[in-house]
This record gives structure tokens, C-alpha cells and sequence, in this order.
């Protein structure tokens, strides 16, 4: 499902834009005293809009952000990281009340993490925030951080991917975890509208109340999603389209920090679609995408993308193949 037209953006990422403060490796406890020394403590932004947009930037593609924040030092980070990165910021709200969301982000031993969350101005992002005219000026609009920004979470967000389907724009929609309890509710008048579902394992079986991917991605697809695929981690992502089911596997890859894996998967997605490869394929992409996040520390970063996605590709025959035909492309 490729937009062959020309459009003034390729994608609009939308969602959460925040600072975090990466701590790694967090220590499982503090052994003498209230100090524990660590690696490494930088400050960074993420979110998963502002991931997917920093990823697909930097794979050729005309993105914008849509999101919120503030006028203070965190906002301005943000919007500055964006602009270096080459993604158009011109429809991200600046809020003058209340201070940009931030977040810290503590890294344990073996690349899980947890997180401490100000929400900030997020919590206010809304319809009153949303150049809802852009929408019919980009080929996709993807939705990173559902279930996290309670007043778009529904009027916002229906009414973004509504316009979408109207404009003919090419609809992704990702979660989070269910910050605020609204549970299947969140999604349930929002399905019909959205092209690619690619929850994580752990938030689709939530919302579904399933344990079994297979079972989980018939669900979804029951309640009107186009295409369905679930982020099962390390395995790779269980897939449900009109030509495929079954496991994509995931690539091997040392893994440092899981943050951020699914943002970028997400934009690996995204460039499948926009290149017009059937969704195993995009999926297959995707998978090496999320494979080079986790064996870096935090979300994104400024180094290659196109060439180190593609070593991780070469690992199997269908990602040797993917790399070749882009070449010749």
C-alpha cells in the first residue's frame, strides 16, 4: 500500500517528543550507603514519535513531528535534536504553561529497563494542537504513544486517523502501556480506521485479555484493523496480513538497552510500506531495525542507519535478499 503521489511530507510521526536521563546499568539495589557509582548517565531526548521521526529522517525520508512541548530547556532540546536530524518541526504546539515531559530512564543489566515519567505538557496534547490540514499533505501518519496522552487518546486520535482515511494517507497505529486504565476502550472506534496495528506482546495481550499471538493478532483484525502484527521481543513479530501468518523471526544482535526497539522497528515498518514491499518483507526490515536499537544505549542516535541496518539484514537469506534488490533499486 504505497502513495505514489507526490506529497509535501512522507510521514507524520505523532506523539510523544520528551527528554529523558539514561542511567546504565541501574543497579538491582544500593549495597552500603545512599550512592551507587555507574557507567554512564546522558541526557538525551526520545518518545516514540520523536524515535520513529529521528529513524526515518535519517533513512532519506521527509518527516514532521507532530507533538507538544514547552517553552524551557527540555522543549528546546527537543526541538533543536529534531532539526539537526532533518525533521520538520513546524506543527509541534508550544505549551507556555506547563513544562515539556521528561522521563528517566534506568537501564539494569541485560537491556531491560524501567521508568520514572513527568508527563508534563503531554497530558494536555489535544484536537486544539493538531494542524489537522497536514494530514492530507503526507503519504502516512503514524501514531507513536497511544494510551499514554489522555486527551488525545480518543477524540484526537479518531478524529487524526478519520481525516486520514478521508485524505487517503496510510494509517500506523503503536501503544504504550495503559498509563491511565482506559483499556480496549482506547482503540476500539479506532480500529476501522487504521491500516498497520504493531502492538507490543506484552500491550496487546493486555488489551485482547489473549496469551497466544496467533490468537491475538485474529482479534484485532476482527475488530477492523487492515493489517496485524504483534512485537513478541527477541523472537521477532507474529504477522497477519491478507497474503501471510507466522513468526518473522528476529536478527541476533548483543543486546545493551531495549529502549526505543520498538520505535524503531515501527520506522522499519514504515519504510517497507513506503517502498512498496509486501509486508513480510517490511516486517523482515523492521525486525533488523529494532535488532540494531538494542545493541546501543537509549532510543536513537546519530550514526548510520541505511548501512547498518542492511549488516544486520546480510545475517539471513530473505534480508540478503532485501539489501540486494535495494542496490539494484
Amino acid at each position: 500500500m504505497c502513495r505514489k503521489e507526490t506529497r509535501k511530507y512522507d510521514v507524520l510521526c505523532v506523539g510523544l517528543a520528551l527528554g529523558n536521563i539514561v542511567v546504565h546499568p541501574f543497579p538491582e539495589k544500593f549495597e552500603d550507603g545512599d550512592t551507587m557509582q555507574v557507567d554512564d548517565i546522558t541526557v538525551m531526548c526520545g518518545g516514540d514519535a520523536f524515535n520513529q521521526a529521528t529513524v526515518l529522517s535519517a533513512l532519506g525520508y521527509k518527516t514532521a513531528l507532530i507533538s507538544k512541548v514547552a517553552d524551557d530547556v527540555t522543549g528546546n532540546m527537543v526541538l533543536e535534536q529534531m532539526r539537526r536530524r532533518g525533521v520538520d518541526i513546524s506543527l509541534v504546539a508550544i505549551d507556555k504553561k506547563i513544562g515539556t515531559s521528561s522521563c528517566i530512564v534506568m537501564v539494569y543489566p541485560g537491556g531491560q529497563r524501567r521508568f520514572c515519567t513527568f508527563k508534563g505538557c503531554l497530558r494536555t496534547f489535544g484536537v486544539e494542537d493538531i494542524n489537522f490540514d497536514a494530514i492530507g499533505q503526507a503519504k502516512v501518519v503514524s501514531i507513536g504513544g497511544l494510551y499514554s496522552m489522555p486527551s488525545f487518546d480518543r477524540e484526537a486520535s479518531i478524529e487524526l486517523f478519520k481525516r486520514a482515511r478521508k485524505e487517503n494517507t496510510i494509517t500506523v497505529l503503536d501503544t504504550k502501556y495503559d498509563a491511565f486504565h482506559i483499556g480496549l476502550a482506547g482503540i476500539k472506534n479506532l480500529l476501522e480506521y487504521t491500516d498497520y496495528f504493531f502492538p507490543s506482546y506484552e500491550e496487546a495481550s493486555y488489551l485482547s485479555g489473549l496469551k497466544k499471538p496467533k490468537e491475538i493478532v485474529h482479534f484485532f483484525a476482527d475488530r477492523g484493523a487492515l493489517h496485524v502484527g504483534v512485537k513478541v521481543g527477541g523472537d521477532g513479530c507474529y504477522l497477519l496480513t491478507k497474503e501471510y501468518e507466522g513468526l518473522i523471526p528476529s536478527f541476533q544482535t548483543p543486546v545493551l538497552d531495549t529502549t526505543g526497539a520498538g520505535d524503531n522497528f515501527m520506522a522499519g515498518l514504515i519504510h517497507g510500506i513506503l517502498s512498496g514491499w509486501d509486508l513480510a518483507d517490511s516486517v523482515t526490515y523492521a525486525n533488523a531495525a529494532g535488532a540494531r536499537a538494542v545493541s546501543r544505549l537509549g532510543a536513537t542516535d546519530e550514526g548510520e542507519y541505511k548501512e547498518t541496518i542492511n549488516h544486520i539484514l546480510m545475517q539471513t537469506p530473505e534480508g540478503e535478499r532485501l539489501v540486494k534488490e535495494a542496490i539494484r533499486e
